[in-house]
C-alpha cells in the first residue's frame, strides 16, 4: 500500500485548544463523521498515532475499572469523586444512575472532564456514561507536566504585574481564568503519579530514577497549584475595587519583585539541586517580613496572599530537600 503524507498547519480554537485537520480520504475510509471519536496514543519517539475508536478497542492493557453508582443525594459529588479515581489512575469509569441519569449529573459530568485531561465520554445511555481515559499519561515525561505548571505560574505572575502597570482590568481577569488550567494540569500530575507508585516501569517512562521520586514531584506540583490559588486571590482583589489599581501600583510592584525572584530561585533549587539558589529563598523570604511585616497583622489582602505565595517557595525548598535525600540513600 502506497504510503502517504500530509502537511497541516496547527490551529487555536478557543483560549487553549489546539486543533489539526485530518485528510479527508482517511475520514472517508475509516467511516468516520463529524461527531466520531478517535484515539490519539503518544508514542515513545513523541510522534502521535491517530485510530479510529471502537468501543470494544482497549487503549491501554493494564487498564483499571471503576464503577460510581449515583443517587439523586450524591450529584453534588460528582466532581471530586471523578477527580479522584482520575487522579488514582482508573482508565475506565463507569458513571450509573436509577433510572436515568439526571441532567444535573449528565451537566456536572461534562463540566468536570473540561478539567481532566484526556478523559472522554465513550459511551452514552439513559442510565450510564462511560468514560474513558484516552491519553496514556506514563508516556508523557513528568517534568514537562511541572514545567508547563511552571510556566503557568510564571504567566500569572507577569501579567498581574502587567495588569497593574497599563491599569488593565481585562489583564488581571485572565489570570484568574488561568487558574482552570494551572488546576488541570495539577490532576494530569496526580494522575502520572499515582501510576509512577505502582512501578519502576511506568516511573522509568516518565524520566524518574525510582518510584519513590514521585513524592517529592507531587509536593512540587501541588505547591505549584497552591502558588496559583494565592495569585487569584490577589488578582480578585484588585478586580473588587477593595483597592484602586493606581493606589495599589508601586507597593504591589514591589512585593511582585519578591514574589518573581523568589519563584525563579525556588524552581532553580528543586530542578537543578542548587543550594545556593535555596539560600536565596530563604534569603527572599526573611527580607519580604522585614519589609512588609507590620502589613500581616492587618486585613492586607496583597501582603497575607504574597505571604502563603513565599512561604509556598519555602516549601519547595523543602521538596527539595528531600528529593536530594531519597537519591542519596
Amino acid at each position: 500500500m502506497e504510503e502517504k503524507t500530509y502537511i497541516r498547519s496547527v490551529q487555536k480554537t478557543g483560549k487553549a485548544t489546539f486543533i489539526v485537520s485530518l485528510p479527508k480520504e482517511w475520514i472517508l475510509n475509516h467511516g468516520l463523521n463529524k461527531g466520531s471519536k478517535v484515539i490519539i496514543e503518544v508514542l515513545d519517539d513523541g510522534s502521535l498515532k491517530v485510530m479510529p475508536f471502537t468501543p470494544a478497542r482497549k487503549i491501554f492493557e493494564r487498564g483499571a475499572e471503576a464503577v460510581l453508582e449515583m443517587t439523586s443525594g450524591d450529584v453534588t459529588s460528582i466532581e471530586r469523586l471523578l477527580i479522584a479515581y482520575y487522579e488514582a489512575g482508573y482508565d475506565v469509569i463507569l458513571v450509573k444512575q436509577e433510572p436515568y441519569l439526571s441532567e444535573e449529573l449528565r451537566s456536572g459530568i461534562r463540566k468536570v472532564l473540561l478539567r481532566l485531561s484526556g478523559l472522554e465520554i465513550v459511551e452514552e445511555s439513559s442510565d450510564a456514561f462511560i468514560l474513558q481515559s484516552i491519553i496514556d499519561a506514563a508516556q508523557i515525561p513528568l517534568s514537562r507536566t511541572l514545567e508547563r505548571m511552571e510556566n503557568i505560574v510564571r504567566s500569572m505572575l507577569s501579567d498581574i504585574e502587567k495588569g497593574l502597570e497599563e491599569n488593565d482590568a481585562k489583564i488581571l481577569e485572565s489570570v484568574v481564568e488561568r487558574d482552570n488550567e494551572l488546576d488541570k494540569f495539577y490532576f494530569f500530575l496526580g494522575r502520572q503519579v499515582a501510576l509512577a507508585i505502582r512501578g519502576r516501569k511506568f516511573a522509568t517512562s516518565m524520566g524518574l530514577e525510582d518510584s519513590v521520586l514521585a513524592l517529592p514531584y507531587k509536593t512540587y506540583g501541588k505547591c505549584l497549584e497552591e502558588m496559583g490559588d494565592t495569585l487569584v486571590s490577589m488578582s480578585r482583589y484588585l478586580l473588587s475595587g477593595g483597592a484602586s489599581l493606581q493606589e495599589e501600583y508601586k507597593r504591589a510592584l514591589e512585593i511582585l519583585g519578591f514574589l518573581e525572584r523568589s519563584f525563579e530561585w525556588a524552581v532553580k533549587a528543586f530542578r537543578e539541586n542548587d543550594e545556593g539558589a535555596s539560600k536565596a529563598v530563604s534569603n527572599l523570604y526573611t527580607s519580604f517580613f522585614l519589609s512588609f511585616g507590620q502589613d500581616l497583622y492587618k486585613p492586607d489582602v496583597i501582603a497575607l496572599s504574597a505571604s502563603r505565595f513565599l512561604s509556598l517557595c519555602i516549601d519547595v525548598v523543602e521538596a527539595h530537600v528531600e528529593k536530594r535525600a531519597l537519591l542519596s540513600s
